[in-house]
């Protein structure tokens, strides 16, 4: 299987709900970097990205994730251009659910070996993800009931 066929495997199983499908194509020492989520999310290497999936795909039942470009930069390496869409269900990356629509386009570096992901790199606008999800203040994302922040 090509990189690029893996990199469409991981969205795929993304869009589909499966979890344990995208984490079955990092490697077990995986170096996954959810940039605008740094701190959020525990950044131990081996488990930031299957704590960041495991909360996407719980956060947004309806996820559905759309494969904009995909580029081939040789030598294992895939940058791909993709958007997520869903309506939050569940408190993600500290943002209180309010059953908010999110839609967000997303950049992703990715390395493959040997059929498996060794790197991830997800980049996206933090402000924007917070805005959709209705947080008026990103120095206190969490939204506690009956205050105003």
């Amino acid at each position: 299987m090509t990189a690029t066929e893996v990199v469409h495997r991981f969205f795929s199983a993304l869009g589909a709900h499966d979890a344990d499908g995208v984490l079955a194509l990092l490697a077990p020492d995986a170096d996954v970097e959810v940039l605008p989520v740094e701190g959020q999310v525990s950044m131990d290497p081996a488990a930031s990205g299957r704590a960041y999936f495991a909360a996407t795909v719980a956060a947004f039942p309806d996820l559905d994730v759309t494969m904009r470009q995909v580029a081939d930069l040789g030598e294992g390496t895939v940058l791909a251009e993709i958007s997520i869409e869903g309506t939050q269900a569940a408190d993600y990356l500290g943002a209180v659910n309010q059953e908010k629509h999110l839609d967000l386009r997303q950049a992703w570096l990715l390395t493959v070996h040997d059929g498996l992901i060794s790197t991830v790199k997800g980049f996206w606008d933090e402000n924007q993800l917070f805005r959709r999800l209705a947080v008026k203040r990103l120095d206190k994302i969490a939204i506690v009931e009956g205050t105003s922040t």
